[in-house]
């Protein structure tokens, strides 16, 4: 079985990194490489190689290996899962080796769980949701599809963060709290309350501010 990171870009390294040692403490994939849809396919990236999906499916078919996704927006996460799933690809999950794990918790396909995070007793992290580095993702907390949980992230008891959605550097989100889907909470928030579906929040305590009507956390200038 392979491994097959989506997206050569600096989140893609990230990644590959993770899943090096994984696979360093305990062996999973034969190989890992990228792919990237607007690369050469064959061109050298990161020490390792970048393919078309098309060119992988051509070399080794569904079954031969996995995808994880590296692309740091939760609507192109979606995106990008929808369009591999079409195609009959499995997802992996990846999870680094400092990173701790309770027996009790749930890593659904296409998670990964980048360095030194907790993921504690019960907790969820939903399909193809992302949770970088340092995070703290507490007991029975559930995180949903597409979702990313940026770094040093800290997640109280029994919180729900909706699908799609995208939680800064750094915020505090208070045990119970509900974020909805869509949600965009600005890095460095301390999140007391819940926030409806489709909002962007950010300030200690946290608010509401406006609509996330692109639904985009990088946007282009």
């Amino acid at each position: 079985m392979k491994l097959f990171i989506y997206c050569a870009g600096g989140f893609g390294k990230e990644i590959y990194d993770t899943a090096l040692r994984a696979n360093q403490a305990r062996p999973q994939w034969e190989g890992i490489a990228f792919i990237d849809d607007y690369a050469e396919s064959g061109s050298d990236f990161y020490g390792t190689k970048v393919y078309t999906l098309d060119a992988v499916l051509q070399a080794h078919g569904p079954d031969a290996f996995e995808v994880v996704i590296a692309n740091g927006e939760p609507v192109h996460r979606k995106t990008i899962y929808d369009k591999v799933s079409a195609r009959g690809v499995r997802f992996g999950v990846v999870v680094d080796s400092s990173a701790v794990q309770s027996h009790t918790a749930i890593l659904q396909p296409g998670a990964v769980v980048t360095p030194q995070c907790i993921v504690a007793s019960l907790a969820e992290v939903g399909v193809n949701a992302a949770i970088n580095a340092k995070a703290i993702v507490g007991h029975d907390v559930k995180v949903g599809a597409h979702t990313v949980i940026s770094s040093m992230v800290n997640i109280g008891g029994a919180c729900r963060i909706g699908e799609r959605s995208y939680v800064g550097m750094g915020t505090q989100i208070k045990e119970g709290v509900t974020i909805g889907n869509e949600v965009i909470v600005g890095m460095g928030s301390v999140v007391y309350n819940d926030i409806p579906d489709g909002m962007i929040a950010l300030g200690n305590p946290a608010r509401p501010m406006r609509p996330n009507v692109d639904k985009l956390v990088f946007k282009k200038h």
